[in-house]
């Protein structure tokens, strides 16, 4: 929360740098000429809204995380309780749907994905991703041998969203001559990296290798990584703006 806190009163305080556009390119059609009927499209890039406070975002990246904690903490902690003894937890996934959503969506303008619809099917397949972990959980309440379809499903929802991301940042490269600022390298690499890590927990849950095999550690584990990778995230691309290397 306190994270969450500070950038958003900084958001307030400082200048922040030049906001990023963000467009819709529907097509615009038009007769070739007066005596030709045949009809061309092109794109015509219009500017839907400019975030002019990334800030607001990346606070709410923390926030949506301490409001989870509150409720399970508080008033869903009877609940919170008796799910984790049945291996499961639905709270953390809706907060990961939104929260991981948001740094992914933020990540992908910074590698030049400006187009709202694909930013939307971005958001929309990080979070289905973060379901598909949550119906892991909730399948599995009920068999004997781990069924790994949700587990496979959701990698692919949320896999293929950094493959785009990749062929972006690897365009940027080419077309600037390698002069992308290095805090956008750290930040795609470091979040892929974290990114991943949550999978290798579930993973190492459901195979419950060595300490794993008790799921109260692989839900200790998720909190560790949730919080590591909320502040430096968050701090980092706060960092890169405002004095970028």
């Amino acid at each position: 929360m306190i994270n969450g806190i500070v950038i958003l009163s900084l958001t307030f305080l400082l200048k922040w740098p030049a906001g990023t556009s963000i467009y819709t390119f529907y097509l615009q059609f038009s007769h070739v000429s007066p005596t030709n009927p045949a009809i061309t499209a092109v794109p015509n890039p219009q500017v839907l809204f400019t975030i002019s406070h990334l800030g607001v975002l990346l606070a709410a990246f923390p926030l949506i995380s301490a409001v989870d904690h509150f409720l399970v903490a508080f008033p869903k902690n009877k609940s919170y309780n008796e799910n984790l003894k049945k291996g499961i937890n639905q709270y953390r996934w809706y907060e990961y749907a939104f929260s991981s959503s948001i740094m992914i969506w933020v990540i992908s303008t910074f590698v030049g994905i400006w187009d709202f619809w694909s930013l939307a099917m971005i958001f929309v397949l990080n979070a289905m991703m973060i379901m598909f972990g949550y119906l892991m959980e909730l399948i599995n309440q009920k068999t004997e041998k781990t069924n790994w379809s949700a587990f496979i499903l959701g990698s692919i929802s949320g896999g293929f969203p950094w493959v785009v991301l990749f062929a972006y940042f690897t365009g940027d490269i080419i077309a600037s001559d390698n002069s992308v600022p290095n805090f956008v390298y750290v930040i795609f690499i470091i979040y892929l990296i974290l990114f991943m890590s949550f999978a290798v927990n579930q993973v190492l849950q459901y195979k419950g290798v060595g300490k794993w095999k008790d799921y109260l550690f692989g839900e200790r584990e998720y909190i560790i990584l949730s919080f590591v990778a909320k502040t430096f995230l968050v701090w980092l691309v706060f960092v890169g703006l405002f004095k970028p290397f």
